[in-house]
């Protein structure tokens, strides 16, 4: 008899999860927790110094097909000092974390248009399943968003005028835009699934009422 209604009950569980009911509790689930996550991420990515300082997600410059000890040393063969490609680094995660400081509103529109329904999967996925999800559904979509606050804080660091003086090195202010919008993207997400590793381990305890119960 036990034997009997534990089949029954697992059957219903089963049943329960295939459901749309179920789908859509698990999908408000992940965008609750993916919005909870994109915001921890952007708070601490906003912090004076958060890119430079990580690195996992630090932006330096692109070698242009060198690496960034020939890039240096060919800069300061040009006469543009040895602190040339250090004051552009820096420039480059000020801009990010300018950007990331912008960009809450861009990841919370584009979890909210996401339709989750292979969210049973997602659920169950790896520690970072939903971010990874949420990067390949709109990744590219995000970045055209941050682009502009990237072209604007380059802008306002002045390390576009900088930048134009590496056109000798196949660099120029569009292609430095786009290569750190990228990189802002990649790091933001880097941060994301992190905030959603925290939430699968303790999904109580990081606010996620909706993953109460969810089996992850």
């Amino acid at each position: 008899m036990l034997l009997r209604t534990a089949l029954i009950s697992a059957a219903l569980s089963f049943a329960a999860i295939g459901s749309p009911a179920f789908a859509q509790v698990s999908g408000d689930a992940l965008k609750e927790m993916l919005g909870k996550a994109s915001d921890g991420a952007l708070d601490r990515l906003s912090q004076p110094g958060a890119f430079s300082a990580d690195d996992a997600i630090r932006i330096a410059l692109p070698g242009a097909g060198k690496g960034m000890g020939d890039l240096m040393s060919m800069a300061g063969k040009a006469g543009l000092g040895g602190s040339f490609a250090g004051d552009i680094n820096g420039s480059l995660n000020r801009a990010a974390e300018s950007a990331a400081s912008q960009a809450k509103p861009i990841f919370r529109a584009a979890i909210d248009k996401v339709s989750f329904s292979d969210a049973v999967g997602i659920v169950r996925g790896g520690n970072t399943g939903a971010t990874d999800f949420l990067k390949k559904s709109t990744g590219g979509e995000i970045k055209a968003k941050l682009l502009p606050l990237i072209k604007a804080a380059l802008e306002k660091t002045g390390v576009l005028k900088q930048a134009s003086q590496l056109n000798a090195f196949g660099m120029d202010e569009t292609r430095l835009t786009d290569y750190v919008t990228g990189k802002t993207s990649d790091g933001i997400f880097t941060y994301v699934g992190r905030e959603e590793t925290k939430a699968r381990q303790d999904p109580i305890g990081t606010g996620g009422a909706l993953l109460k119960g969810l089996k992850f």
